[in-house]
């Protein structure tokens, strides 16, 4: 039996391995493995043409496990900046009965009055970023998160695989695009949950090196007088003092430097897709002026996508509106002035 992390450690070598045009042979579950690869791929992993690829270490093969070099040499053979895949649906089915339903139930309003006055067929762009996480500090945590989100609200979504959608082809547009701040925040939040534990053992094994520090100290500060042979003047003890505690705090600050972590993001790849969607359009008013605002109905999901936060990204249902119409939680929009 293999452990989850091991099953995504063997999902991850067998996708990365035959996307390199390797064959890979490694039920599910199974310890080992079987693989064929590129002479340009086992160059860079180190390991023979025809090889063992195995969880556990092992003195020939390859060895998919934190412990070896799997996971560094691997990321050579990942292109350099962000790998981009351009998909489009051509048509999908738009809801055409009224919105006013759904959007009663799906969304409320505090600070504003709002009615909706239409819906219309609408193109947009929905970006499922894949997002390399690290943690480095006296060990190290990497992680390959994904984020997917509608790019005009930068509302975090939950939709299906598009690679495994038979509506969806691929298009010539490949332009370059930089990374979604958006997907940059919601990766950060999903790499702090992530690492919890890893955090966790971090600080606990800091916590015990520093009591073990600070304890060596004191006991250098409180050796008893009469195991000297005479007792020390009053300035030879503030001066030994002095040097114990600047010992002290040396070791102190050198500890923390090695337990400090040193976070990292860095997307790898991001597949772009456009398919259609239905707008549907709202008149906000405020005391102090009014506005339209889109909300999209996703033709993939079925349903009312939420807005994010236009201060903390967080997808939002129950919407408060800012002085300049921009979305907010209950939260931000206590801390902005305007907002109320």
């Amino acid at each position: 039996m293999t452990t989850p992390i091991q099953d995504r450690l063997r999902s991850f070598a067998v996708g990365l391995l035959e996307n390199q045009g390797g064959l890979i042979e490694w039920p599910e579950h199974e310890t080992q493995g079987l693989a064929v690869l590129p002479r340009s791929a086992a160059a860079v992993l180190q390991c023979p043409e025809t090889t063992t690829v195995a969880i556990e270490p092992m003195d020939s093969g390859l060895s998919v496990n934190l412990a070896s070099m799997f996971v560094e040499r691997a990321e050579q053979l990942f292109p350099k900046g962000v790998s981009t895949l351009t998909l489009k649906i051509e048509s999908l089915y738009l809801k055409k009965s009224s919105m006013e339903e759904p959007v009663a139930r799906a969304f409320a309003f505090p600070n504003a009055r709002v009615k909706v006055i239409g819906a219309t067929a609408d193109r947009l762009e929905y970006q499922y970023w894949h997002i390399a996480a690290c943690l480095e500090s006296d060990e190290r945590w990497e992680d390959l998160l994904s984020v997917t989100l509608n790019s005009r609200t930068g509302a975090l979504l939950d939709l299906p695989d598009p690679l495994a959608n038979a509506d969806a082809h691929i298009t010539n547009t490949q332009d370059a695009i930089g990374p979604s701040e958006a997907a940059m925040v919601a990766a950060a939040d999903m790499a702090r949950s992530r690492a919890a534990g890893f955090i966790a053992r971090l600080e606990q094994r800091m916590a015990r090196d520093l009591q073990r520090i600070r304890g060596y100290y004191q006991a250098l500060l409180d050796e008893p007088l009469e195991r000297q042979r005479k007792p020390f003047e009053p300035q030879v003890m503030a001066a030994r003092r002095q040097a114990v505690e600047l010992e002290s705090s040396r070791k102190i600050d050198e500890l923390r430097q090695r337990y400090a972590l040193r976070p990292s993001l860095r997307p790898v790849a991001v597949v772009r897709l456009s398919t259609p969607t239905l707008a549907v359009q709202l008149q906000v008013q405020r005391r102090d002026g009014e506005a339209r605002v889109n909300i999209y109905w996703n033709a993939i999901t079925k349903t009312l996508e939420p807005l994010a936060c236009s201060r903390c990204r967080c997808n939002i249902h129950s919407v408060w509106f800012a002085r300049d119409f921009a979305p907010l939680c209950k939260a931000c929009c206590a801390q902005n002035p305007g907002g109320h």
